[in-house]
C-alpha cells in the first residue's frame, strides 16, 4: 500500500514539474495570476471605496452591483468564449465552399500577419480584454458622480470578464492528455495565491493614511484608495495583457 502511494505522489509530483515546465503554461500561469490580482482588489475594496466616495448611494450601489457582476460578469464570459471559438474557426466547414477570393485572401493575409496557432488566436480575447478594462476602471475610480462610476463599472466588468474561458481553453489544450485535473488544480491555485493583491493593497492604504495623519497633506481616504485602487488594478490588467501577449506568440511544446 505504501508503495502505491509513492507511486501516485511521484506521478502526481511530475505531472506538476512538466506542466509547469513548459514555457507557453508559465506566461499564461503569470498573466492568470496578475488578472486574479486585478480581479480580486476590486472585490475587495470596490465597496469601501464607493462607500468612501459615494455615501448617500451606499444601498442603491449593493443592488446595481449585483446586476453589473450578474449581467455583464455572464455576459463577458459568455461573448469572450463565443469570440474566441470565432477566431479559430477556420471556415472548414460547408460553407466555405462557396466564400469569395477576396475573403479567402483576407484570411490568408491574417494567418501571414499574426502568425499564432489557435491557442495564440484565442489569447487575442484575453489580451483585448485587459486592454480595454485599463480605462475603463481608471474613469469608474475616478468619477465624480455615482451614476458615471457605475455606468463605467458596467463596461469595465463587460470587457474584461471575457478573460476566463479562452485561458482555460488553452490550459487544457496544452497540457498532455491526463494532465487536465492537475493543470487546473494549479490554476485555482493561481488565484488562491492572487489573494495577497488585496491584503497588499490594504497595507499600503493603511500606511498612507498614517502618512496623511502624520503630515500637513490634504488628501480625503476615498482620493487616496481611488489612486490605490486605480494604479494597482491597471498594472495588474496591463501586465496580464503583456503576458498573454508573450504567450500567444510562444510556440507550443511538441507532444
Amino acid at each position: 500500500a505504501m508503495d502505491t502511494d509513492t507511486d501516485t505522489n511521484t506521478s502526481a509530483f511530475t505531472d506538476v514539474t512538466q506542466i509547469i515546465s513548459i514555457p507557453r503554461i508559465q506566461w499564461l500561469f503569470l498573466g492568470s495570476f496578475l488578472r486574479f490580482c486585478s480581479g480580486l482588489c476590486i472585490g475587495v475594496w470596490a465597496a469601501p471605496y464607493y462607500k468612501l466616495a459615494f455615501p448617500n448611494d451606499s444601498t442603491s450601489y449593493a443592488v446595481i452591483n449585483a446586476l453589473i457582476v450578474g449581467l455583464c460578469g455572464i455576459s463577458s464570459g459568455l461573448l469572450g468564449g463565443y469570440a474566441a471559438d470565432k477566431l479559430t474557426s477556420n471556415g472548414n466547414d460547408g460553407g466555405n465552399a462557396n466564400a469569395s477570393s477576396t475573403e479567402i485572401m483576407t484570411e490568408t493575409t491574417k494567418e501571414q500577419l499574426f502568425n499564432l496557432d489557435d491557442n495564440g488566436k484565442r489569447l487575442i480575447v484575453p489580451i483585448i480584454g485587459s486592454i480595454l478594462a485599463i480605462p475603463a476602471w481608471w474613469i469608474t475610480s475616478h468619477a465624480s458622480t455615482f451614476e458615471t462610476a457605475m455606468t463605467w463599472l458596467a463596461i469595465e466588468y463587460l470587457v474584461a470578464e471575457c478573460w476566463f474561458g479562452p485561458t482555460v481553453t488553452v490550459l487544457q489544450s496544452e497540457v498532455k492528455k491526463g494532465q487536465g485535473g492537475t493543470a487546473q488544480g494549479l490554476f485555482t491555485l493561481t488565484g488562491a495565491i492572487g489573494n495577497i493583491a488585496p491584503s497588499v493593497l490594504g497595507i499600503i492604504y493603511g500606511q498612507q493614511q498614517q502618512l496623511q495623519l502624520q503630515s500637513a497633506i490634504e488628501s480625503t481616504d476615498n482620493t487616496i484608495l481611488s489612486n490605490l485602487l486605480g494604479v494597482g488594478v491597471c498594472s495588474g490588467y496591463l501586465l496580464s495583457a503583456i503576458c498573454f501577449g508573450i504567450c500567444a506568440i510562444t510556440p507550443p511544446t511538441s507532444s
